[in-house]
């Protein structure tokens, strides 16, 4: 993987930078570069920290999630991108880089679409989940683009999705800055997942996307990524090394970014960058205000553009599940009540067992 090349402001042919290539299937964008990804909107659910739910697979390097809420002031709509580029050589007819068997390069995308339905019923299990096809797909990533409630009428045949989504919207790159249809973006990254409902609360009266991606790995190449950042850590100290390797890594491990991305009228942007500057660090929540790496932390922030914004270290989760948004009615005070009646039950079954009553 490579970085985005910087944005070169005497080319403003957006086109050429989305990835965008056509819908070759019916929920599945297939990009100019020979990747794919498709998009499953789901229903935020509470989930049961206790217990897992979800048996999603065990993604490998080539696979990227992205996890986006689109608020707009009449509602939220939350999606899960499933992206994958596919490793392929010349002498070896087969991909290398599937989620189990061999695949022959032919039947990629029709391999692919299946892996994505197979994800989307696991969804099914414990919430609403629906795979996204053809104008749906178009209107999903038309706000990714530009953050307005408008519809791109799809063409009879789906392909050029690059110009056709973008042809009627006007960027303007300055040198930090990006302006979409003649309002500025901020760019927020939060380097850490913190509770966002509480974050959502705070700004629900403005249009917003919030992101998450993350860049996967799978077991072995999360290790042998881990050993390359952290290899010099704790000299001479290998048992040490070992147990804070064992806090970084999960089942779910990648380059992972997460953020809000606002778009402000030039009046309101000052106001409102300092009302959140002073919340967020009224809550300790760490954060960043993308200035210089606006531009590559936005691209980046798109489904499908997976060689913008590639920024380690490693960073491990439990399951997927854990990365996705869930809603998070389920408060500290609530699971403290709930371990704490574990103990109890615990508690009385060791009583029972001793004789006692």
């Amino acid at each position: 993987m490579s970085l985005l090349k910087e944005f070169d402001e005497k080319n403003l042919a957006v086109e050429e930078w989305l990835s965008w290539g056509g819908i070759t299937l019916p929920h599945v964008m297939q990009q100019k570069g020979g990747s794919c990804f498709s998009v499953i909107e789901y229903e935020p659910y509470e989930r049961n920290y206790l217990t897992k739910k979800l048996d999603l697979p065990h993604f490998r390097r080539g696979w990227v999630m992205w996890n986006e809420r689109q608020h707009t002031l009449t509602g939220d709509r939350d999606f899960i991108v499933i992206f994958w580029n596919p490793f392929e050589t010349k002498i070896n007819p087969y991909i290398e880089n599937t989620l189990g068997d061999t695949v022959d390069k032919k039947n990629f995308l029709k391999y692919f679409g299946d892996e994505v339905e197979k994800i989307r019923k696991e969804f099914s299990k414990v919430t609403r989940a629906k795979l996204l096809e053809y104008q749906e797909l178009m209107n999903f990533l038309t706000f990714s683009l530009t953050m307005e409630e408008k519809e791109v009428q799809m063409p009879e045949v789906p392909l050029y999705m690059d110009a056709l989504l973008s042809q009627d919207v006007q960027f303007d790159f300055k040198a930090n800055d990006i302006y979409i249809n003649g309002k500025k973006l901020l760019v927020l990254t939060l380097p850490t997942l913190p509770s966002a409902w509480e974050i959502f609360d705070k700004v629900k009266n403005f249009p917003y996307r919030y992101v998450r991606r993350i860049l996967l790995f799978d077991e072995h190449e999360s290790e042998l990524e881990l050993k390359k950042y952290a290899g010099q850590w704790c000299s001479g100290r290998k048992i040490m090394l070992r147990e804070i390797e064992k806090e970084i890594l999960g089942e779910f491990n990648g380059y992972c970014w997460n953020g809000f991305i606002f778009r402000l009228d030039e009046t309101e942007y000052e106001t409102f960058r300092r009302d959140m500057e002073e919340y967020l660090t009224g809550k300790e929540i760490p954060f960043v205000f993308e200035h210089y790496n606006l531009k590559d932390v936005w691209w980046g922030s798109l489904a499908g553009l997976f060689l913008a914004n590639i920024t380690p270290p490693l960073v491990g989760f439990n399951s997927a599940e854990e990365f996705i948004l869930h809603k998070e009615k389920i408060t500290a005070n609530r699971q403290e009540h709930r371990f704490k009646q574990i103990l109890e039950e615990m508690e009385q079954e060791k009583n029972v067992s001793n004789g006692q009553v």
